[in-house]
């Protein structure tokens, strides 16, 4: 005899199944057809040498549109993680630690709260720039004194001609606030409009940032100084920090340690890299609002973890990125006690798709699910996993 109810349920489960598969389809589609980012650079390459700095390869001046290549040095190897079993006590106001092979979030704490983000900023910068079509690194352009704003520096000059690979490479490692303003100038010229080449090139970051999904940031300058209206979350840098280890030329220029370039000496001040087992990157910043912030990044056990802090005592800020990341590795390897709920699709930053994550809200699906008694987060990731 046919079972009604037992009909009704697998009915029920079908159309739900059916409307998840055409609701990721449409996000995915909706993605796809976003205008595509630039040509990225050439991958760095690896040096074999410790102790030189290398010295960049630039293409000839009769193809002023190939980009330059550039050779980082060397960074040592470091022992591994730490195996913790329970979550981290964190002093640091905000914080996430997210999976980037997955999207899928392993810890927060306060992880939409709106700070200040200090120099993370400059994430936002280099992303905004490179999105730029046919934008050429090997381009020259000039510093003005309005670009001079102080603070984390590279030494320019009013007057100064210089590559924006330079100021690229100053941004992210020196963590340069007026080659942010520069590179900011640059631009700005280049986009119509009544309003200044700054405050057309901040609104233009304000607009990447709303398409890459970071709904709780709002930008008012390239570099991150204190300034009213400019914030950010621990949610919305772990998403640009996605995006700056899936940008070729961001990820190589962030794992740099020393590096000499047109007449210029650049060190990276993100110590984390020297620290950390496994270190990537991304950024460090400091202001009196923001206090100590970080968007780090490390590879280890064959998981790729991305942990940010915001408004962390200065005392604290290494012992508590360094706990966030040992507890992701450690929960990643299936050492520690989960921190929240990782099977449900809120636990998820986004679905990487190639270069870009995919934003969802499935709430009205999980509850449709749940009243079928079935688990949408689960089937998700293992849907993730299959298409690896």
């Amino acid at each position: 005899m046919i079972n009604l109810k037992f009909l009704r349920k697998v009915r029920l489960f079908c159309v739900g199944l059916a409307l998840l598969l055409g609701f990721h389809s449409l996000l995915v589609g909706l993605v796809e057809a976003a205008p595509p980012l630039p040509p990225t650079l050439p991958p760095l390459v690896s040096s074999p040498s410790t102790t030189n700095l290398p010295k960049p390869t630039l293409p000839p001046k009769t193809t002023p549109t190939t980009q330059p290549r550039i050779t980082p040095s060397a960074t040592p190897g470091l022992a591994q993680p730490k195996l913790v079993t329970q979550p981290p006590t964190l002093n640091s106001t905000s914080a996430i630690a997210v999976d980037a092979d997955t999207g899928r979030i392993l810890f927060t704490k306060e992880a939409h709260r709106q700070l200040p983000m200090a120099s993370t900023t400059k994430i936002m910068t280099a992303l905004t720039l490179l999105s730029v079509p046919e934008i050429d690194l090997n381009a020259e352009t000039l510093v003005v004194q309005e670009d001079l704003v102080g603070e984390a520096n590279m030494q320019l000059k009013n007057g100064e001609r210089i590559k924006l690979l330079s100021l690229l490479i100053g941004l992210l490692t020196n963590s340069a606030n007026e080659a942010g303003m520069t590179l900011a100038r640059y631009v700005g010229a280049r986009i119509p409009g009544p309003a200044d080449p700054i405050s057309r090139f901040v609104a233009l970051m304000n607009s990447k940032a709303l398409a890459l999904g970071m709904f709780d940031s709002h930008y008012m300058n390239p570099h991150g100084l204190d300034q009213s209206g400019h914030y950010s979350s621990a949610y919305d840098l772990a998403i640009s920090g996605w995006y700056a280890l899936h940008h070729p030329t961001i990820k190589s220029i962030i794992r740099l340690d020393t590096y000499n370039f047109e007449g210029h000496d650049f060190y990276n001040v993100n110590n984390f890299i020297r620290r950390y087992p496994g270190a990537t990157g991304i950024k460090p910043g400091w202001t009196d609002d923001a206090g100590r912030c970080l968007i780090a990044s490390a590879t280890n056990y064959g998981h790729t973890v991305i942990g940010v802090i915001l408004n962390a005592p200065y005392d604290s800020v290494a012992a508590d990125i360094d706990t966030l990341m040992d507890y992701s590795f450690s929960l990643l390897t299936n050492q520690a006690q989960p921190q929240l709920d990782l099977s449900g699709p809120s636990a998820y930053i986004g679905l990487p798709e190639g270069d870009h994550l995919a934003p969802f809200d499935t709430k009205p699906l999980v509850e449709f699910f749940r009243g079928l008694g079935l688990n949408l987060g689960q089937w998700l990731q293992l849907l993730q996993q299959s298409k690896k």
